[in-house]
Parts: C-alpha cells; sequence; structure tokens
C-alpha cells in the first residue's frame, strides 16, 4: 500500500518539476553537453531549451561573462559591406568602389605616389612628390608655347625691332629688310692687316644667324680701304679682309658656297678721304645680296 502511494506521489513530483521547467519557475539542469555557454539549459541535440515565453532557460552555472546576447535580449549588429571592398559599410568613407579597386583602411581607392591617380589607374607608380602628372599618373609635358611673330618673318615681337615687315622678305637678326647692299657696322681690322678685332665677332655672329635664316640668297662680300698708302696694297689689303670675313662666316656654319669674297681697294669711298671721320666709313666691310 504504501509502496503505491510513493510511486503515485514520485509521478507526481516528476510532472510537477516538468511543468515547472516549461514556465521557468524552476530551473531544470537539461543540458546535454558542456561548453562556453552551458549557462543555459540544452536539449540532448545541442539546441538551447526554450520557456513558453520564448527566453533561454538559466543554469547554476550561469554567468555574466558566458551569457548569449541573444538570450538576453541583445541584438548582434550585422556588419555589412555593399561595395564588397573589405570595410564595412559604417567605417567606409568611399562607398561604391568599383569593383576590383584596391582600397586602402577607409575605403578609398588606393593612391600610393598622392599624385591624383588612383593606383589601378596609374601607368607611372612612384612619381615623385609634387610633380604634376596626367590622367595616367605620368609626368605632365607641357608643349612650350611658340613666341608670337605677328609679321611671320621668324623673328619673335619681343625682338622684332621692324613689326609689320612685307610677307616674305629676308630679314635680319633685328627683324628689318635686308637691303641689296649693307654695310656691317662695327667690323673693323687690325691696323694695315686683315686680322679681325675681337669687338668684331658678335656682329659677324650675328650676320651669321641671318644668313643661316634666310638660305635663299648668296652674297658677295666686298672689302674696301680709304685711299692712304699705295692703291696695290690697298687692293690686295681689301680682297684679303673680305676673305677673313667669308671665312669667319663659313666657321659659323654659312655654306661657303653661298658666298664671294672681293677686294675693291679704294674704289666707291661713302666718306670724305681729307677727314679721319670720313677714311673710318671708308674702310669698311659690306655684304651685297645677289640675284
Amino acid at each position: 500500500m504504501k509502496s503505491a502511494k510513493k510511486s503515485k506521489s514520485m509521478g507526481i513530483l516528476k510532472r510537477l518539476a516538468c511543468l515547472l521547467a516549461l514556465t521557468g519557475i524552476f530551473h531544470a539542469p537539461l543540458q546535454a553537453h558542456n561548453g562556453p555557454d552551458d549557462g543555459y539549459a540544452h536539449d540532448k541535440n545541442g539546441k538551447l531549451v526554450l520557456d513558453s515565453r520564448g527566453d533561454c532557460i538559466k543554469t547554476s552555472r550561469w554567468t555574466a561573462e558566458t551569457a548569449i546576447p541573444k538570450c538576453e535580449g541583445i541584438m548582434e549588429a550585422k556588419v555589412t559591406d555593399a561595395d564588397q571592398d573589405g570595410v564595412a559599410d559604417n567605417g567606409d568613407k568611399c562607398p561604391g568602389t568599383p569593383a576590383g579597386v584596391m582600397v586602402d583602411a577607409t575605403g578609398c581607392a588606393k593612391d600610393s605616389d598622392k599624385d591624383g591617380v588612383i593606383d589601378s589607374a596609374d601607368n607611372c607608380p612612384g612619381t615623385a612628390s609634387g610633380v604634376a602628372v596626367d590622367n595616367s599618373g605620368c609626368k605632365l609635358v607641357i608643349a612650350a608655347t611658340a613666341p608670337k611673330d605677328s609679321d611671320n618673318d621668324g623673328i619673335a615681337d619681343l625682338s622684332d625691332q621692324c613689326p609689320d615687315t612685307k610677307a616674305g622678305a629676308n630679314v635680319d637678326s633685328r627683324g628689318c629688310e635686308l637691303k641689296q647692299s649693307f654695310v656691317l657696322e662695327g667690323v673693323n681690322f687690325v691696323t694695315g692687316s686683315d686680322e679681325i678685332t675681337g669687338a668684331s665677332m658678335s656682329v659677324l655672329d650675328d650676320v651669321a644667324e641671318t644668313l643661316i635664316r634666310n638660305g635663299d640668297i648668296n652674297v658677295e662680300v666686298r672689302g674696301y680701304t680709304d685711299d692712304r698708302g699705295a692703291a696695290d696694297f690697298n687692293q690686295s689689303l681689301s680682297q684679303k679682309r673680305a676673305e677673313s670675313v667669308r671665312a669667319y662666316l663659313q666657321s659659323s656654319g654659312v655654306a661657303a658656297g653661298r658666298m664671294q669674297a672681293k677686294g675693291y681697294g679704294e674704289f666707291d669711298p661713302i666718306g670724305d678721304n681729307s677727314t679721319s671721320a670720313g677714311r673710318a666709313m671708308n674702310r669698311r666691310v659690306q655684304l651685297h645680296i645677289i640675284e
């Protein structure tokens, strides 16, 4: 009799324990395994056991350190990376980066040499700081702007002393039209010889430049003297001086075939031989353009 009553009582207690466990009033040790989250009841398959309210059932082993966020009502934030560049959206300063573009820690396209062109489009990586680059990341080459030459005579306006030269005219280094015959002012020689003075060379350099630029003209280099001394000597000296000038111009790049040298001695004075100033004018070298 007592045995039957005892058996009946045990059955009632078991049912009561199950009921209490389901209502959350009594925390039954239902975990089927041990683990880092065994502060909560688990079934034999390791799944969390929930009470009638859908809450996790804590066990006597529960501690704050082993708490499961979702069991405590804490929702884990979902990390998203919309452009899939490896940087989460909440830290991505450049959302929408195209696929395949290498990015830095902020999610922006890498520009390792800081030249303004991203690495994936940079054909010249490692450009030095401060160097201007083109769209490909390479050093920008700026074409030199040709100086303005309004009359198209080959002499830039800034250096042209004769602007508005007529089209097709041959001009000297100043931009002025060449006359048929003109004296090479400033070209002098050591007295009694055909040696060109040092001060004369800069003048002859300009003459050479003019002849090179006007490659379609040929010239006769003419030498003259004053009337002092023997006429034969003056004739010979004028020839030698003309030849010295021709040789200098040739050494400066003017083709020899474009130049002739001829001495005229005392012939055709342009100054008064009775005065020192007049004689100085007569001791001259002229260029005469040959048609």
